[in-house]
């Protein structure tokens, strides 16, 4: 794995080169673009970056719940403990959802069904994968409900989700997620809906049950304070691309990447006060028309640094949000790809050791 020392039998999720697009009738999606990372066993690989650039529809690619049309898998490879995904059946499939991968969805209120018992749902979840009786199966979602630390689990076996709070909720979902002993968990963005300390409740149980139960942990979120209290290796994910990967203590001791500075410097600091915080210009790409080359480009502080430096022979002036600015001619029309720049430390981007250099605020938008 490229961000972190492991040995090849370490990984548990192994996904190379994964193409998901939707063909639609304005054009293709290309949702996600090339990418590839490894969760390794017993640790917690986190899945960083705004909205719409491709995380969840990542984290759906592994369980293939897709529509399909109009997605498809294009190209890649997912495999689990080295068992091809892409080439199972839906009826394996089923099983392997559940049964070998659980997942966390991001509003538990969205996935329970109402109409059913929060414990008649987990208890269903257990005969479905294990094959066990009625009794046996209650009997275990109660054990499941006391071990994600719901209070007199017996009593909230038979009520229902809008009798619970959003934190319960969600240890609900966590107890049907762990239901039949899952290898791996997807957890999207688990904590969203949820107060500062119901948030914290909930990341300390997911670091509990993956140390006893020695889960590997696919984490997809957009909020660093959660990646650094719980992630071991970060994907910093940008525009369908893994744009940065490496350990998480590396990541935040020395982001190598443009974007993933500009995500630290908005983020507001203790003991700093009376300063603004920092935005990164500009939007997200509109997938159905990514720039050409580094997708990152038009918003790029380090482009326009480097730019700068350079023979104007060597740029170009490229149309923004805010105007146009001078970029190097290679960053407007060449992909860089993601290549160690560190050891155990990756990067996309061809600027990266100027980035490195400067880890300075955007500039001012110069008008060509």
């Amino acid at each position: 794995m490229m961000g972190m020392n492991t040995q090849p039998g370490d990984a548990l999720l192994e996904i190379r080169d994964l193409r998901t697009h939707f063909f639609t009738d304005d054009g293709v999606v290309k949702a996600v673009d090339g990418v590839s990372f490894s969760v390794p066993r017993g640790k917690t690989f986190a899945l960083v970056g705004e909205s719409g650039c491709g995380k969840s529809v990542t984290a759906f690619s592994i369980l293939r719940l897709l529509p399909m049309p109009p997605a498809r898998i294009v190209s890649g490879s997912i495999h689990l403990d080295g068992r091809d995904l892409l080439g199972l059946s839906p009826g394996q499939m089923r099983q392997v959802r559940g049964g070998q991968v659980g997942m966390i969805f991001q509003e538990p209120m969205s996935s329970l069904n109402p109409v059913f018992t929060c414990g008649s749902q987990i208890a269903e979840a257990v005969m479905l994968h294990a094959r066990t009786s009625a009794r046996e199966a209650r009997r275990r979602a109660i054990d499941l409900l006391a071990k994600v630390g719901i209070p007199e689990p017996a009593q909230r076996f038979g009520e229902y989700p809008h009798q619970l709070s959003g934190g319960m909720r969600q240890r609900v979902m966590i107890a049907m997620a762990l239901s039949c002993s899952p290898r791996l968990l997807i957890a999207d963005e688990p904590t969203t809906a949820l107060d500062v300390t119901t948030q914290a409740q909930i990341l300390d149980l997911l670091g509990d049950l993956q140390e006893r139960e020695n889960l590997g942990i696919l984490l997809i979120t957009h909020d660093l304070a959660v990646v650094a209290q719980t992630a071991h290796v970060v994907g910093v994910m940008y525009a369908s691309k893994i744009v940065e990967l490496t350990s998480a203590a590396d990541l935040f001791s020395r982001a190598l990447h443009p974007y993933t500075q500009g995500l630290f410097r908005s983020l507001p600091r203790l003991g700093v006060r009376g300063r603004r915080l920092e935005t990164l210009g500009g939007s997200v790409p509109n997938p159905l028309n990514f720039p050409t080359g580094c997708k990152f480009h038009p918003r790029c502080a380090t482009a326009r640094m480097v730019a700068r430096t350079m023979n104007e022979s060597d740029t170009v002036v490229v149309t923004t949000e805010t105007g146009p600015v001078r970029v190097p001619a290679r960053c407007a029309s060449q992909e860089p790809p993601l290549r160690q720049e560190q050891p155990g430390h990756s990067v996309a981007c061809w600027h990266a050791r100027a980035a490195d250099q400067a880890d300075a605020p955007p500039a001012e938008e110069e008008q060509q």
